[in-house]
């Protein structure tokens, strides 16, 4: 009897913990057509986590209880698709100096838009290849037009 408790145990450890769930950093990387390179650290969640995320502080109108979303350390978050797809649209900012900024340095925020497939090995998610919109709206401040920059963006575990 004791045998089978511990097998039992055993095997509801290793079964049922399938889900990434901030338990190593991943690196959040956009690579713009100008030859920047934005690189984030964040952790990602796959289960709902109701004290970071209420369902009236998200634009997205879906079900994010349910396992179709990847929920970042930062109150971001990326909607997963049937057709096994990251998509995700929410404001971002960096301080560095930026090609497309005529090497100013300054906060850059706009709107980041981003979609790409994903891959699913154990727990870890890796995107290789996804395109990605930048909505630069401060432009202004550095004596520029407001405008849209597009790249690739990586999403690997650390």
């Amino acid at each position: 009897m004791k045998k089978l408790l511990y097998i039992f145990t055993f095997s509801f450890l290793v079964f049922g913990c399938t889900k990434e769930n901030g338990k190593k950093p991943y690196n959040f990387a956009l690579f713009f057509d100008s030859g920047d390179e934005w690189h984030f650290e964040w952790k990602i969640y796959e289960k709902y986590r109701k004290d970071h995320y209420d369902d009236e502080d998200l634009a997205q109108d879906v079900t994010l209880k349910h396992g179709r979303a990847i929920y970042l350390e930062n109150d971001k978050v990326l909607i997963k698709t049937e057709s096994k797809k990251l998509m995700g649209s929410f404001l971002i900012e960096k301080t560095q100096t930026t090609l497309f900024s005529g090497n100013q340095t300054g906060s850059f925020e706009g709107f980041l838009t981003v979609e790409g497939s994903y891959e699913k090995k154990g727990r870890k998610f890796i995107v290789e290849d996804g395109k990605f919109e930048f909505l630069w709206t401060n432009a202004e401040a550095y004596g520029m037009q407001d405008t849209v920059l597009k790249g690739k963006w990586t999403l690997k575990r650390l």
